[in-house]
């Protein structure tokens, strides 16, 4: 969490890498989980990987990422998180996670519009998401 702080404070051009980074290791760290590297990975995984985090507010169906990635969406299912350590639909929560903290650090939308902005149903939602994966309630950004 520190670290993820730390880039706050200090925005540029590779701020949202770093912070992916950072919250995507949260989880591994915890679980014990390898991750491949992004060189090892097969080619689907790349483009899917890159689609989610191109479409990031949008939903995104299995279908849709298995046509996109020329494979069965029981390959994606099985396998994806094996090479990024989290499913599918984890991953995109994570990446609207990171998403969000870029609205919330600009202040000009409160935490309603960004949970709507980022594809949460409503605040609550998205706070239980931010709190699960950040460790902690998005208002402390505010501060």
């Amino acid at each position: 969490m520190i670290n993820i702080y730390k880039e706050l404070q200090y925005p540029n051009q590779e701020v949202f890498a770093v912070i992916e980074s950072v919250v995507l290791n949260i989880e591994d760290e915890h679980n014990g989980m390898l991750i491949i590297k992004r060189n090892d990975m097969p080619n689907w995984v790349t483009v899917v990987k890159d689609y989610i985090i191109d479409h990031w507010n949008k939903p995104i169906s299995l279908e849709e990422l298995a046509n996109l990635g020329k494979v069965h969406r029981v390959t994606i299912s099985k396998y994806y998180s094996k090479y990024t350590g989290s499913t599918v639909l984890l991953y995109q929560r994570k990446i609207r996670i990171i998403r969000s903290i870029e609205y919330i650090k600009s202040e000009k939308y409160s935490l309603t519009e960004i949970a709507f902005l980022c594809g949460f149903a409503d605040q609550s939602h998205f706070t239980r998401y931010f709190r699960q994966t950040v460790g902690y309630l998005p208002k402390y950004l505010l501060k």
